[in-house]
């Protein structure tokens, strides 16, 4: 009887292991997903997402796209990136109008910087505009 108790708590454990890993995609679904991205990716050093907040058809400033570069970038972006970003978190609400966003955030090296992240809706997912 416990090797099937056991097993049973494998399985649901299994199971509730993979369905919240499909549901880690869906970050884009929300501003705030987005913006989380970011400082996710500066925090934990894994900058392949960040390829993920570009898209050809929606227009970008110079600062989103450089963002996108740093994946492939040196260590010099990459260090910056993370100085500015690591600290970052987001204050308050998105602000939604349509396909726009606009959402709040704190960032640079000691996390005390005020910006705005302004967005824009795309096949379902948000994508940085410019900040």
């Amino acid at each position: 009887m416990k090797s099937i108790i056991y097993s049973l708590f494998i399985v649901a454990s299994l199971f509730t292991a993979c369905k919240g890993k499909s549901g880690s995609g869906d970050a884009q679904s929300t501003p705030a997903g987005t913006a989380n991205m970011i400082f996710d990716a500066a925090k934990s050093g894994d900058y392949s997402k960040l390829k993920a907040l570009c898209n050809a058809s929606v227009e970008q400033d110079t600062d989103s796209k450089k963002i996108c570069e740093v994946p492939d970038g040196d260590e010099k972006l990459k260090n910056n990136f993370k100085e500015y970003f690591s600290k970052g978190k987001i204050v308050g609400e998105a602000t939604v109008e349509g396909d726009d966003a606009k959402i709040n955030i704190l960032f640079g090296p000691d996390g005390t910087t005020s910006e705005t992240f302004n967005m824009k809706k795309k096949d379902g997912k948000w994508y940085l505009t410019s900040f």
